[in-house]
């Protein structure tokens, strides 16, 4: 018996060889596609938090031209604002979201109402996410949850982007020799796009917390270290 098993010997290990060498590129692309995803991620969620950051930003100064800012909004931003540290973030525009946290909520909205200036339009800007962008057909080796959630962030800021030409073209009929009644109804529609423009920017916050819960900083992603480019 051991000689059969001395005789086969170098056959088994023959044989052994060669099904490492067919299972082998199989496991290594595993672990190089598991790396891929991870890295991808990471990079994808840095570009998000740059984005929420300045979404949080636009959604604040078009409350305030509202007097709108409650303390249920500040409660929800502030914590998107003060732990960013990318290279948008604006430290003493942060420390007055911050203070403003402090006064009451009339008393908010009184400062909010005495610095307006209703008659200067609020300049909006269209932003992109140019690595979601370069990269959107590599998301597939990420779960389908994590497409879905980039892609409905992508949505609104399509969105959001649709409105800024339009805003542009409703600013500029502001100049035109327009009657009173005309130039209400065109200011109207323009106050009115920003609140929902506006509203769109807290979604997109709304919405990149909910995958920074799921996938991000708490996960161990790099994060908060995103920039934007408008």
């Amino acid at each position: 018996m051991i000689e059969f098993l001395n005789s086969i010997g170098p056959l088994l290990l023959l044989l052994l060889g060669w099904l490492m060498g067919l299972v082998s590129p199989g496991i290594a692309d595993r672990i190089r596609r598991g790396y891929r995803r991870r890295d991808l991620e990471r990079a994808v969620l840095d570009e998000l938090f740059g984005l929420q950051h300045v979404m949080a930003i636009v959604a604040y100064r078009i409350r305030a031209r509202r007097m709108a800012v409650t303390n249920e909004f500040l409660d929800a931003i502030i914590p998107t604002v003060d732990k960013y540290k990318g290279p948008d973030r604006i430290e003493a525009l942060i420390e007055a979201i911050k203070g403003a946290r402090n006064l009451p909520e009339d008393q908010r909205a009184a400062i909010d109402k005495a610095m307006s200036r209703p008659n200067v339009s609020l300049a909006l800007r269209q932003y992109s996410l140019p690595l979601i962008a370069t990269q959107i057909s590599d998301l597939t080796i990420c779960s389908i949850a994590f497409q879905r959630a980039v892609l409905h962030v992508q949505f609104h800021l399509d969105l959001c982007n649709q409105f800024v030409p339009h805003s542009q073209a409703l600013h500029d009929k502001t100049f035109s020799d327009l009657t009173p009644e005309n130039r209400d109804a065109v200011i109207a529609n323009l106050e009115q796009g920003f609140r929902e423009y506006g509203d769109r920017a807290e979604r997109i916050v709304e919405a990149i917390k909910a995958i920074d819960d799921q996938y991000g900083r708490s996960q161990g992603s790099a994060g908060s270290a995103g920039t934007l480019v408008p």
